[in-house]
């Protein structure tokens, strides 16, 4: 496992210790320092593995998820109706600058284990599966309490449109829809931890239901990401079995 990789997986377990009870209110784990430094993760992983592109990924990211996110937050759509707490520092338009940071951070580390937009979009779901029950209790409120634990199911139809716009606008290819070839396990054990740790968090915040739902979720999801991979790259194999 090369160095990016590593510190990658340090993080999850970093972050792991932040959502521990015991823990997550002491310095180095609390005031939201994880997501700042998932955030510095994402900028130099980014640099590392796509160099000059990845200036193109941050600004297509950062720009389309802020617009979205003014245009959510003072109209209601596409998102439903919302507002920032304050809590999550600096804001512009409404919206804290951290966010489309985050949009760009998710965005960037659900897109490499299929290199795939669809499958890229709905990994960004699940992300947002599981943190939004909870955050939405501090960091945002929804002024109409939604279907899913109090989020609007219109929330996550938006992020897996909103991602699918990032992905297609950053690389416009007929690939990025169909190709699955560019599997790397790497990346997809590091998000499948990244969403067991938030579920986790969740747990230990009460949100017992949340947490099942987007462990099971996500598990069932990887493990068809990784058959489908193995089908696609040994074809002759899986016709041999089936013919058999």
């Amino acid at each position: 496992m090369d160095k990016k990789w590593a510190v990658s997986y340090l993080y999850l377990f970093y972050l792991f210790l932040a959502t521990l009870p015991q823990l997550t209110n002491l310095p180095g784990f609390n005031l939201g320092l994880p997501i700042l430094v998932l955030v510095a993760l994402y900028l130099v992983h980014s640099y590392v593995t796509l160099h000059w592109r990845s200036i193109r990924f941050l600004m297509t990211a950062f720009v389309i998820g802020f617009l979205f996110e003014v245009i959510g937050v003072h109209t209601g759509f596409p998102f439903g109706r919302y507002y920032y707490t304050g809590g999550l520092g600096m804001e512009v338009l409404g919206v804290p600058v951290i966010i489309p940071l985050l949009w760009a951070t998710l965005a960037y580390f659900s897109y490499l284990p299929s290199h795939n937009a669809v499958i890229s979009s709905w990994l960004m779901v699940l992300v947002d599966l599981t943190v939004d029950p909870l955050f939405s209790r501090f960091d945002w409120h929804w002024l109409s309490p939604g279907q899913y634990f109090g989020v609007p199911i219109t929330n996550f139809v938006s992020w897996f449109v909103i991602s699918m716009i990032i992905y297609l606008l950053w690389k416009p290819e007929r690939k990025t829809i169909y190709g699955i070839g560019d599997y790397d396990i790497r990346a997809s054990g590091f998000v499948y931890g990244l969403i067991l740790d938030l579920a986790l968090q969740d747990y230990f915040s009460g949100l017992v239901y949340p947490a099942l739902i987007s462990t099971t979720v996500s598990t069932v999801t990887f493990l068809v990401l990784h058959e489908l991979h193995t089908a696609l790259r040994n074809p002759k194999s899986v016709s041999k079995h089936e013919n058999n």
